[in-house]
């Protein structure tokens, strides 16, 4: 591939820690967020948190916010991500990126949209390194395909897929093969900080949206989750799936397991992978992968390292029991697809796919008319009425889609002291009741007015945080 340059690429992300307010919140218990009641207590007690004011929340939530106009022409118009952490360090990072490829016709360039969200589990090193590396695999992979056929016409999108599944297999593979067996070859402290991604395990969720044909592949390899908003021409809404979720309680995921694994009924259990992982697919995560390579074991390596890594999970009998193969489906984005939501797991441990495609539809109709390109999007809101699932009250009051989303989801249906309460509470004790929260929102369509294809992406201020002062 003729690869001309990133236009952009995902945000580093930065953990600030909000101040305090003299107010509490008393844990009677850890059960649920209905056991937390307000009563005085002495700050930094065990049993008591503090509760932040709303302008305390609203600031936390919007600390990792971003949104840019994404002024091409190309189909896609802006996109908004924001995110949330619970874990410290976050263990989600995100992606997006545009690599623009020559056209089969001389002199029309095209592009290829990449929207990811990588949702890490014992440790943020597997994600971190994804949101690096996983696009550029990606595109060596394709560069292959789109050189192959540069005169004869466009790929086939089988040839596309298997590009994507061998970008995501050969990653891995040198993520934890490559890395592990240079560390057992050379037990080094620079070498253990490179085996870093292959102890912990990550998700991984990359769409890519092919300008040329305005073909949508979403590759998903764990349970990130992205959905497609449909309003047809009478103005009805809908939600499609472009995922699904594969974890051990996937009975399609079980089976696989277990045939490739006969004879051995513990292979998954209790929903998990060998009783241990929840994610049936997923990059890094080594000790369901591999027991040795080379002739050498974690157990080979001296002491001071062997702490880094954890035992190999029980019935560990013929690995590997995780792979990082990606399941891929292929959409055609036309007039009626409005746009795109990506998040991880734990943005839909709280609301269901009509849920967010209802709240994105209630913020879009309430920016409608504004001066932020939304109105170019969606047509009049006479489906409101048809909504099933709509929330008795949601918030719109953030001027970015996905933090939104993100409030919303913490509000139980509209209740802000949820919402405070859920954004209050501090790492580790916030791993209790929500998980990390990672979303994209992409928006589909063409510009209303040609003159503002700059051929540019430009920041919109008015939903993207501020920058951190400099010290």
């Amino acid at each position: 591939m003729a690869k001309k340059g990133a236009v952009f690429a995902g945000s580093s992300l930065v953990l600030t820690y909000a101040l305090w307010d003299p107010k509490y919140l008393s844990c009677e218990s850890i059960k649920g967020i209905k056991q937390f009641s307000s009563s005085p207590g002495e700050q930094g007690s065990a049993s008591t948190i503090s509760l932040l004011s709303d302008s305390q929340v609203t600031q936390r939530l919007r600390q990792m916010e971003e949104s840019y106009f994404v002024r091409r022409g190309r189909g896609i118009l802006r996109y908004d991500s924001a995110q949330l952490p619970s874990n410290a360090p976050i263990e989600d990072t995100r992606v997006e990126q545009v690599i623009t490829f020559p056209s089969t016709q001389p002199g029309a360039d095209e592009d290829l949209y990449f929207f990811g969200v990588f949702d890490g589990h014992s440790g943020p090193y597997t994600s971190a390194n994804l949101a690096r590396t996983l696009v550029p695999y990606v595109a060596h992979q394709l560069g292959q395909v789109y050189n192959s056929v540069s005169e004869s016409g466009p790929s086939s999108s089988s040839a596309v897929d298997a590009a994507i599944t061998s970008a995501f297999l050969n990653l891995d593979r040198d993520l934890v093969q490559g890395s592990l067996g240079n560390l057992f070859k050379d037990p080094s402290k620079k070498n253990l900080a490179s085996a870093l991604p292959a102890i912990s395990g990550s998700c991984a969720l990359l769409t890519m949206f092919d300008s040329s044909n305005s073909c949508l592949k979403c590759a998903v390899t764990g349970d990130s989750r992205a959905l497609l908003g449909i309003q047809d021409p009478d103005g009805q809404w809908s939600v499609k799936a472009l995922s699904v979720d594969q974890t051990g309680d996937n009975p399609e995921e079980v089976e696989r397991i277990r045939s490739e694994h006969p004879g051995e009924p513990g292979a998954v259990r209790n929903g998990r992978v060998l009783g241990s992982l929840q994610p049936s697919r997923a990059f890094g995560d080594y000790r369901y992968k591999v027991k040795e390579l080379f002739g050498k074991t974690v157990q080979d390596l001296p002491d001071h390292l062997k702490v880094y890594f954890r035992r190999e999970p029980r019935n560990f009998n013929s690995p590997p029991y995780v792979t990082a193969e990606p399941v891929i489906t292929t959409t055609h984005v036309d007039s009626n697809s409005k746009f795109m939501v990506l998040a991880s797991d734990g943005l839909f441990e709280l609301l269901n796919n009509e849920e967010v495609m209802n709240l994105v539809v209630e913020w879009m109709n309430k920016e409608r008319g504004s001066d932020i390109n939304i109105k170019s999007v969606v047509a009049a809101p006479k489906a409101m009425s048809t909504f099933e699932s709509t929330p008795s009250k949601c918030f719109i009051e953030d001027n970015n889609a996905a933090t939104h989303l993100i409030r919303n989801a913490l509000s139980s249906g509209g209740q802000r002291d949820y919402v405070s309460t859920l954004v209050s509470i501090p790492s580790p004790m916030s791993r209790k009741y929500r998980d990390d929260l990672t979303v994209t929102v992409v928006f589909f369509g063409d510009e209303a007015d040609p003159s503002q294809v700059s051929g540019e992406l430009s920041l919109n201020h008015n939903a993207t945080a501020p920058p951190k002062p400099k010290l």
